[in-house]
């Protein structure tokens, strides 16, 4: 008996006599026998990638295509200046170019009506000092425009520098192209206890001082009777001066001068001069 699927077969593909039995091997296979169970071969391919891939695991486990470099262990911070000098001593440059910044608060003075005021006044320094010899530096001075007074003291009237000021000279040194080496360090340290401090303050704050002499004065001082360390401040009592050092890298981090004079127009302890520094390493410099 014929179906439908044998009059639209007869329709496409006019019927020879030996195409009946071709046509009933084709509707057997499509209505009666059960369909062939997939071919185990996916399973076998499947079970050989797991296997890649557990081997591939293994592989980059044991032997990474890319191994990172460790990580550079900080060392212990320092909790005196002799060890604050080994930090510095033994410090690497990472980069092309030092790049140093300073934030100076300078305090002005005025009597006004008879009444001393004063304000701080801020100017910022930026340094690009190059690694490599005959290359050359860069120093950017300005002042910011910005103004705060002095706790306990009536603050003078906006304050505006000279165009031709363009803040405190924390060191001597002028250095257009490298190596460079800090004219300060021809200076003897102080032993007057009130000078102790401020006599090497050029040679500490400058960026233009080798750290291995940074290191050698940080070693002078820690001779000196009077000389103290302070979580990483350092000062001598009575002294006017003081400079603080980061213990992770003993680099000096800020610098402060007070009034010490009682007859002088402003309180004991005043801060006369502020410094603040922050460095890092580039290897690039602005144009």
């Amino acid at each position: 008996m014929r179906d439908v699927l044998d009059d639209d077969l007869a329709e496409l593909y006019p019927a020879r006599g030996t195409d009946d039995v071709r046509l009933a091997r084709l509707r057997e296979q499509l209505f009666v026998e059960k369909p062939q169970p997939k071919s185990r071969r996916w399973v076998g391919i499947a079970a050989a990638a797991v296997a890649v891939v557990v081997i591939a695991g293994l592989v980059v486990y044991l032997r990474p295509d890319r191994v990172e470099e460790p990580a550079e262990m900080p060392g212990a911070p320092a909790t005196s200046l002799t060890e604050a000098a080994k930090l510095i001593r033994d410090a690497q440059p990472k980069g092309r170019l030092r790049h140093s910044r300073y934030e100076i608060w300078q305090t002005y003075t005025d009597k006004i009506d008879g009444v001393w005021h004063a304000a701080q006044v801020e100017f910022g320094v930026e340094v690009w000092l190059p690694v490599a010899d005959g290359q050359k530096t860069r120093v950017d001075r300005r002042p910011t425009g910005r103004q705060r007074a002095l706790p306990g003291i009536p603050e003078m009237p906006p304050i505006e520098p000279s165009a031709q000021y363009s803040g405190p000279a924390l060191w001597g040194t002028n250095c257009p192209v490298t190596p460079c080496n800090e004219t300060s360090l021809l200076y003897p340290v102080s032993r007057d206890p009130g000078e102790t401090i401020s006599s090497v303050s050029s040679a500490v704050l400058s960026p233009f001082t080798p750290n291995d002499r940074k290191a050698q004065i940080y070693g002078e001082l820690a001779t000196l009777d009077g000389v103290q360390w302070a979580d990483g401040s350092v000062f001598v009592g009575g002294g006017k001066a003081s400079f603080t050092v980061d213990p992770a890298t003993g680099d000096v981090a800020g610098y402060e001068e007070r009034e010490n004079v009682p007859e002088n127009r402003l309180p004991i302890g005043t801060v006369l001069l502020s410094v603040t520094v922050t460095r890092d390493w580039t290897d690039q410099r602005p144009s």
